[in-house]
C-alpha cells in the first residue's frame, strides 16, 4: 500500500509543478500573483498543454472461476463467435460498427474546405465508438466466461489474416472486405480480453487458425466444401451441420482441449447459436430478443 501511495504521490507533486510552473509564467506577463479567471483567460488564449501520468498500480487477481474452456473466432461478419465446452455457443454480429462505418463514410464525403478540421474530429469518434465497442464486448465476454466457470479462453491468431500463405501478399477479400480488414484492430481486441481475463484468474491462450475453417469439429474431417456458403458448414461424411463461425470456434477451442471425435455430442448448438447485439441505449451487450435499437 505505502509503495501505490508514494506513486500516486509523485504523480500529484508532477502536476503541482507544472501547475506552479504555468502560475509563474502568468504571474510574469501581468506583474502580480494571477487570479483564478486571470488564470481561465490565460489558458484559453495560449497554447494548451496535456500532460498524462501514468500510475502502476498492483490490483488483486481472482481465482480462476473454473477448469472449463470456450473457444473464440474473430471474423468479418460476426466479430466474435464463442463455443463452450460444455456445448453452447454465442455469436456477437458487427452490425453496429458496419452501421457507424457507413455513417461516418457518408459525413467524411460530405466534408468540404469550409471547415478543415472536421474529417479529423469524425475520425476521432468513429475510432472512439470502436475502442468503446471493444471494450465492452471484451468486457462482456470475460463476465460471461466467468458466470460459466471458464478458466482458459482460446482465441484464433489472426496475425497473418491480411496475407495469402503461398504468395505472402495482400489477401483480396473484395471492397468491402478489404476495409474493414485493415480497419478492424483484432490484436488490440485480443489484448483488451487479455488483461481484462487475466483479473478474473482466466487465461488467454493464441492458437492458430490453419484448418479451422474447413474441418467438422465434430469428426474431424477436414474439405474446404464442406462450408458450402457464409454462415453454413454441412460435414459430407458425419452430416454435422453447424454455424460455419461456430465450427471454427470449437477446432480453435480443441486446440487447447480435444474431444475424442466420435464422442456422442448433440452438434444443435453448433447450429443455433445465442445471438447477442450491442444495444446502443443500455451501451452494452444483450440477447438479441432483447434489444431495441
Amino acid at each position: 500500500m505505502s509503495d501505490d501511495l508514494d506513486s500516486l504521490g509523485f504523480a500529484a507533486s508532477k502536476l503541482w509543478n507544472v501547475g506552479r510552473w504555468v502560475c509563474d509564467r502568468v504571474w510574469s506577463e501581468i506583474g502580480h500573483i494571477p487570479g483564478h479567471n486571470e488564470l481561465t483567460t490565460y489558458l484559453k488564449s495560449h497554447e494548451r498543454y496535456d500532460d498524462l501520468f501514468v500510475c502502476k498500480v498492483e490490483i488483486e487477481v481472482s481465482e480462476a472461476p473454473g477448469e472449463k474452456t470456450v473457444g473464440v473466432d474473430l471474423g468479418i461478419n460476426n466479430f466474435a463467435a464463442l463455443a463452450y465446452e460444455d456445448g453452447h455457443s454465442e455469436l456477437y454480429p458487427l452490425n453496429c460498427l458496419k452501421q457507424d462505418d457507413y455513417y461516418f463514410s457518408k459525413r467524411l464525403a460530405q466534408c468540404d474546405d469550409s471547415d478543415p478540421e472536421q474529417p479529423t474530429r469524425l475520425n476521432q469518434k468513429n475510432s472512439a465508438r470502436r475502442t468503446h465497442y471493444f471494450h465492452t464486448l471484451s468486457k462482456h465476454i470475460v463476465q460471461r466466461c466467468v458466470d460459466e466457470d471458464v478458466g482458459t479462453i482460446v482465441v484464433g491468431d489472426l496475425s497473418g489474416i491480411r496475407e495469402d500463405e503461398k504468395t505472402d501478399e495482400s489477401k483480396n477479400w473484395g471492397k468491402h472486405g478489404n476495409l474493414d480488414l485493415h480497419s478492424w484492430a483484432f490484436d488490440r481486441f485480443t489484448s483488451m480480453l487479455a488483461y481484462k481475463a487475466e483479473i478474473d484468474g482466466i487465461t488467454v491462450k493464441q492458437v492458430s487458425e490453419r484448418d479451422t475453417s474447413k474441418s467438422c469439429s465434430c469428426c474431424g474431417r477436414k474439405r474446404k466444401a464442406n462450408r458450402v456458403e457464409r454462415g453454413l458448414y454441412v460435414c459430407d461424411e458425419c452430416e454435422t451441420v453447424a454455424n460455419a463461425d461456430v465450427n471454427g470456434a470449437e477446432n480453435i477451442r480443441q486446440k487447447v482441449s480435444p474431444n475424442p471425435h466420435g464422442e456422442d455430442r448433440s452438434n444443435g448448438w453448433l447450429a443455433q447459436p445465442s445471438t447477442f447485439l450491442f444495444d446502443k441505449e443500455t451501451g452494452v451487450f444483450a440477447p438479441q430478443e432483447h434489444v431495441t435499437s
